[in-house]
């Protein structure tokens, strides 16, 4: 506003001026009508020019609402800040507490996965050794039973053996019984050899005759 008030005080200076320095060639009235007029314009221009005082009322009023509101938009958007940042909070609390129970889960099926293994495993080791318990009594008690079969066999056998023993030696006795008696009662002679009950050979002379000869004599030894 001001520099349009200066230049209407420019432009009315100016016509004021050109009326007053040519009014030679103009009419009276024409002069004085371009110099009212001029002189308007300057007035206007001074207007213009001075700047009105203004309200200091309407001024407070203002600057107190516009500081009022100010203050109503920075507390909406701090307000609106701690309620974003709350959310996130918020949010970000709900993220780690589904990951806690996500990674809960996880450790208690490891847990009972970890815990069914060593039954599984357990229940395994038992029917092994259980499986060998029993295999280990069967085989104990065939051995023992194989033991008793051997030792009644062997019994047996040993039952056996001395009774053909003890008739092998009764009948051997029975069968040289007697021509012991009757060698004895009558020794063999042969070629003036003799033989006793015993198998062997004498000479005439009553000493024992060698192989060679009693083979000589055409004898048996």
């Amino acid at each position: 506003m001001v520099i349009w008030g200066l230049v209407t005080l420019i432009l009315g200076a100016w016509i004021f001026y050109r009326s007053i320095s040519e009014r030679k060639t103009r009419s009276k009235l024409k002069t004085i009508g371009i110099a009212f007029s001029s002189l308007l314009i300057l007035f206007m221009g001074l207007g213009l020019t001075i700047p009105k005082s203004p309200d200091n009322t309407t001024t407070t009023a203002v600057e107190t609402t516009k500081s009022q509101s100010a203050k109503k938009d920075k507390a909406k958007t701090s307000k609106l800040a701690a309620s974003r940042s709350e959310s996130k909070r918020l949010v970000s609390k709900k993220a780690n507490s589904e990951k806690a129970a996500a990674d809960s889960k996880a450790e208690s099926e490891r847990i009972a996965y970890s815990k069914e293994k060593a039954e599984a495993d357990s229940k395994a080791v038992s029917e092994s050794i259980a499986s060998s318990k029993s295999t280990a009594e069967r085989i104990a008690a065939a051995s023992v039973s194989e033991s008793e079969n051997i030792a009644r066999s062997e019994s047996v056998a040993s039952e056996q053996y001395a009774a053909s023993l003890s008739a092998s030696i009764e009948q051997s006795q029975q069968q040289s019984s007697a021509p012991t008696v009757e060698d004895s009662q009558t020794p063999i002679s042969t070629s003036g050899y003799t033989k006793d009950a015993r198998g062997r050979w004498h000479r005439s002379n009553g000493q024992f005759a060698s192989k060679a000869e009693i083979a000589q004599a055409g004898l048996t030894w």
